[in-house]
């Protein structure tokens, strides 16, 4: 018997990428629903599920840091993903990539199989800190999870969740083959039910379609917040240099037998252009960090909506396929809390999206000016070229002064420019996509209005 046990210790339950399951809990854990995938993978009935706290299906060799973590996200009302490996009934295992959404009264918990490459270092991770958590409790649990974090690149936790999320669902999407929902409806659906399941099933499939749109400009994300934070800080730095190279300038002025004051006027105009380029690119720099705060929260969004959307569209065709011939308080309910998810979230990005378009809208005005500003330091740049030709006195070095300052413009322009131009490509095509995001706003009308229509039906 002893060795049975270790058999099912050792076998993983059956869950295939192309499936996702959710579960839905009240502030206590509490499991009040969830669908046939989630019952047929954890290997109880629906009954014994029903009433349980989650926790049920809590594996031993999770990490207890793991589940104090999505709870302090829970607590504050904010969305958490993490890894997490669960127990079956008969005492197996499976992996899940879970997000996890406060809404209203209810957790929603979205789960997907993880594929990617981070799945493998989390796997290693968590090893680690079970055996920091034997030896030093949560204490020393916690501060090695956020120090392996740190390892591995990540400012937080939540940059973590978001890095994961993304990468398994874009691994997901290589995997699976689009396949229309309508061939997996086997039976004909003549109930009023049925019917109105089929309208919403070909609305959340036409909103998956939708938003895979915005799902593969994350790259062009991720894009303009690597180089808005790169050359954000080069420009900081050049500015700095800038600066000191002013201060030179008007300590050389002062040993110039003849014409320093011309120097000083240049050294001056040199050490206030400077300034100024300065509080621009402070400004610049500021409002990347805000870009890039912003694009981290829409990056995440994105990908929150595609799980959910897609949970809907298969929650619905799981639910045909059932034949289903009546509503019941549940299938109401479940579908009423995933549609109302999805326009959360919906809501969410369009709010994200003005964000961006006005932050990149005030960078690009602030990278204009400082265009101006380097343009006219340029002409003090030559100005000052040729005093130093001109004077005879070479001992002060001005001509190098002045080809360092040359040297500088030069490097301040082309960052500038390549800032331009992300944002210039950047702003066109969040336009196009603010755009669509109209059409898609009357999709999502009238999925709210079939999903009502169904709550109204008789249980």
């Amino acid at each position: 018997m002893k060795n049975l046990g270790c058999a099912s210790a050792m076998r993983e339950a059956k869950f295939d990428t192309e499936e996702l399951f959710f579960s839905i809990t009240d502030h206590a854990s509490t499991i009040l629903s969830g669908n046939e995938v989630f019952v047929r993978i954890s290997g109880y009935k629906k009954e014994e599920l029903i009433g349980q706290f989650h926790n049920i299906i809590r594996h031993p060799d999770m990490p207890r840091v793991v589940f104090k973590t999505l709870w302090d996200h829970l607590k504050s009302d904010k969305p958490v993903v993490a890894y997490v490996k669960n127990k079956t009934k008969d005492g197996g295992f499976y992996w899940v990539l879970a997000a996890v959404f406060p809404l209203h009264d209810r957790f929603v918990s979205i789960r997907i199989k993880p594929n990617s490459h981070i799945f493998a270092v989390v796997r290693e991770l968590y090893f680690k800190l079970l055996m920091a958590e034997t030896s030093g409790g949560m204490t020393a649990s916690e501060s090695m999870m956020f120090e392996l974090l740190r390892e591995l690149g990540y400012n937080s936790y939540d940059d973590f969740m978001s890095d994961a999320l993304l990468s398994e669902l874009s691994e997901r999407k290589k995997i699976i083959s689009y396949v229309d929902s309508s061939e997996k409806i086997c039976s004909e659906v003549t109930t009023p039910l049925g019917i109105g399941l089929k309208g919403l099933l070909g609305h959340s499939q036409m909103l998956m379609r939708r938003y895979e749109q915005w799902f593969e400009k994350i790259g062009l994300y991720n894009q303009v917040k690597s180089v808005f934070e790169e050359k954000g800080g080069i420009l900081r730095h050049l500015a700095r240099d800038i600066v000191f190279l002013s201060l030179n300038a008007s300590v050389a002025s002062y040993k110039v037998a003849t014409g320093g004051e011309t120097f000083g006027v240049l050294a001056s105009d040199i050490r206030i252009n400077a300034k100024e380029n300065d509080r621009l690119i402070g400004h610049v720099h500021t409002l990347a960090q805000s870009l890039s705060d912003t694009l981290n929260e829409l990056i995440f969004t994105v990908s929150a909506l595609s799980i959910q959307i897609e949970m809907v569209h298969n929650f619905i065709q799981e639910t045909l396929q059932c034949n289903v011939e009546a509503v019941s308080s549940e299938l109401s309910e479940n579908i009423d809390f995933l549609v109302a998810l999805v326009l959360i979230y919906s809501e969410k990005l369009n709010a994200l999206q003005l964000k961006m378009d006005c932050s990149i809208q005030e960078s690009t005005k602030t990278l204009n000016q400082l265009e101006q500003q380097v343009m006219y330091l340029g002409y003090i740049q030559v100005y000052g070229i040729i005093e130093a030709a001109s004077n005879t006195d070479e001992t002060v070095g001005f001509g190098g002064i002045f080809s360092q300052l040359k040297g500088l413009i030069g490097k301040t322009s082309e960052e500038i420019i390549v800032m331009q131009k992300m944002g210039i490509t950047f702003h066109t095509e969040n336009q196009n996509l603010m755009a669509e995001a109209h059409n898609i706003g009357e999709i999502l009308n009238q999925f709210q209005t079939e999903s009502d229509a169904i709550k109204t039906m008789d249980v």
